[in-house]
C-alpha cells in the first residue's frame, strides 16, 4: 500500500524487502515456532528519509515476539530456575534472558509495618556484598526490602532515607543478638522495641553447654595422655595415639542427651550392638552412662529443661514474662555453675527483649486466602526458613556476581503482587558501564583479538 513521508509528505520508494527470523515461543513442550517475516524498508526521494516497516507485534532489532518477555519474566518467578535453563526453554541466550529482566523489574521497598524481622543473609557476591541486610514483615512474611550489606554506615544511609513518619509506625523489631541490630532500634525507630527471637536464646544456651562438653573432652583427653606417658616412660607426648575410652566417644557422638529438648528424643528401647562401646545400648543405656561420667550434666540437663519449659508457657503480659525469667535466672545464679551464670548475664542483660517475644500478633502468612489468619508468638522463625531460599539460589546459579539482579531476582520470586515496568529500561541503560564492571572481566590494554586469532 502507498507509504508517504511522515517530514514531508512525499510518496516514498520501496528499497525492497529483507527477511528477518524471529523467534515466538508461544509452544511449552520443547519445539520452536521461528517466524520468517519479510519487512520493507522506505525511502523518501524528496527529503532522502529511511525507516523499516513497523509491525505490532515485534519491535525493532529484536529478534523475538512482545510476548516473549512475559513468558520470560513469569519463567523467572521459579527461584530454582537458573538463568540458563531459561533461556533453553526459550531458545534464547543467557544474556538475553538477563537483560530482559534487568529492562522490565525494578523492585522498590515496601511500606514498613508495624512488626518487622531483620537478619542477614550470606550471598559472597564480593567484598562489598557478603552479607546482605533482610527485612520481613512478620504478619504477612514479605519481604520488605534486601538491602546490598551489613555494614553500619550503608544501614545508616538506608534508615535515613525513610520518611520518619513511617519509621514511627514499627513497634517491634524482631532480630538475634547481635549487638548492632539492637542499637539500631532507639536510633531510627522511636515508637519500636527491640525483640530478641527465642531460637538465638536457645542457641546461646546450647553454645555454652557445647563449651563445657569440649572442655570435658579435652581434660578427659589430658588425662588419658598423662597415665599413657607415665606408663611408657621411653616414649614422648608425639608417641601418644590411643583410642578413644567410652566417655570421651559417649561426650563426641552423644552430646545430644545434652543439648536435645527432652520431649524432642526419640527413645528406642530395642537393643543393639555398639561396636565403639563394645556393648549392647538402648537410648536408655546411653543417656545413663552419658550422666555418669560427670555429676554436673545431670544439673545441667535439668536447668537447661526449665528454660525449655519457660520458652513454651504462655503470658498475658510481657511483665508476667519478666517476672518469670527473673525467677528462673535466680535459679541459675544459685547452680554456682560458671555455665549458667554465664547464661543468667545473658538473660538478665536481655530480660526485656525476651519477654516482649511472647506476644502473640494475629498472622495470614502461611494462608494465600488473606481473611484467613491465626496466633503466632513473635520470631525470626518465616526470616529463618527465607534465608535458605537465597543460598539454594545462589547454588542452583553457580554462583551471583550482581547484586542488583540477584536481589530483584529474589524478590520478583517472593512477592505476591511483583509488578513489572511499565517503560522497560532502554538497553543503553541496561548495558551501561555501572551495571556491567560487576559482571564482566576487564580485558588486558596489551590483548589483541587479532594477534590471538592468528596464534
Amino acid at each position: 500500500s502507498p507509504t508517504f513521508c511522515p517530514a514531508c509528505n512525499s510518496r516514498m520508494h520501496s528499497k525492497g524487502l529483507y527477511t528477518r527470523m524471529i523467534s515466538h515461543p508461544v509452544f511449552q513442550d520443547g519445539s520452536f515456532l521461528i517466524i520468517r517475516l519479510k519487512q520493507r524498508r522506505w525511502r523518501c526521494p524528496t527529503c532522502g528519509l529511511q525507516f523499516n516497516e513497523r509491525f505490532p507485534f515485534v519491535e525493532r532489532y529484536k529478534q523475538f515476539t512482545n510476548l516473549t518477555p512475559i513468558l520470560v519474566l513469569d519463567a523467572l518467578k521459579d527461584l530454582n530456575a537458573s538463568t540458563r535453563s531459561v533461556a533453553r526453554r526459550f531458545n534464547m541466550s543467557d544474556t538475553q534472558v538477563h537483560d530482559l529482566f534487568t529492562a522490565y523489574v525494578d523492585m522498590k521497598r515496601l511500606p514498613l509495618t508495624e512488626y518487622i524481622s531483620i537478619d542477614e543473609v550470606y550471598l559472597n557476591i564480593d567484598p562489598e556484598h557478603n552479607y546482605a541486610f533482610v527485612i520481613m514483615d512478620f504478619t504477612t512474611g514479605e519481604i520488605i526490602d534486601i538491602v546490598e550489606n551489613r555494614r553500619q554506615s550503608t544501614l545508616e544511609d538506608y534508615f535515613h532515607r525513610i520518611p520518619l513518619n513511617e519509621r514511627c509506625i514499627v513497634k517491634g523489631i524482631i532480630s538475634d543478638a547481635y549487638k548492632p541490630y539492637m542499637e539500631y532500634v532507639p536510633r531510627f525507630f522511636p515508637n519500636a522495641s527491640s525483640i530478641l527471637d527465642s531460637f538465638h536464646v536457645m542457641s546461646f544456651i546450647n553454645h555454652q553447654l557445647n563449651i563445657y562438653l569440649n572442655d570435658l573432652i579435652r581434660s578427659k583427653r589430658e588425662k588419658l595422655k598423662k597415665e599413657w606417658l607415665r606408663n611408657h616412660p621411653h616414649l614422648g607426648p608425639r608417641d601418644f595415639s590411643p583410642s578413644d575410652t567410652k566417655e570421651i566417644i559417649l561426650l563426641r557422638d552423644y552430646r545430644w542427651v545434652l543439648l536435645k529438648n527432652e520431649r524432642d528424643i526419640n527413645r528406642s528401647y530395642r537393643r543393639y550392638y555398639h561396636p565403639k562401646l563394645k556393648m549392647n545400648v538402648d537410648t536408655s543405656t546411653i543417656e545413663n552412662m552419658f550422666f555418669e561420667i560427670d555429676p554436673r550434666l545431670k544439673r545441667m540437663h535439668g536447668l537447661k529443661e526449665d528454660y525449655v519449659s519457660f520458652n513454651h508457657m504462655r503470658f498475658e503480659t510481657e511483665k508476667e514474662a519478666a517476672f518469670a525469667l527473673k525467677i528462673l535466672i535466680q535459679k541459675y545464679r544459685r547452680s554456682t555453675m560458671e555455665t549458667f551464670e554465664k547464661i543468667a548475664q545473658f538473660l538478665e542483660v536481655h530480660i526485656y527483649e525476651i519477654a516482649l517475644s511472647f506476644t502473640t500478633l494475629t498472622v495470614s502468612r502461611k494462608s494465600e486466602d488473606e481473611s484467613e489468619k491465626y496466633y503466632a508468638r513473635l520470631s525470626n522463625g518465616p526470616m529463618e526458613s527465607f534465608n535458605r531460599k537465597p543460598k539454594d539460589y545462589k547454588r542452583n546459579a553457580r554462583g551471583a556476581s550482581n547484586f542488583d539482579y540477584t536481589r530483584n531476582r529474589i524478590l520478583w520470586s517472593e512477592r505476591k503482587d511483583s509488578a513489572i515496568r511499565a517503560v522497560p529500561k532502554p538497553m543503553e541503560q541496561v548495558h551501561s558501564y555501572s551495571l556491567r564492571k560487576k559482571t564482566q572481566k576487564q580485558r588486558s590494554k596489551t590483548y589483541n583479538k587479532k594477534d590471538k586469532t592468528e596464534k
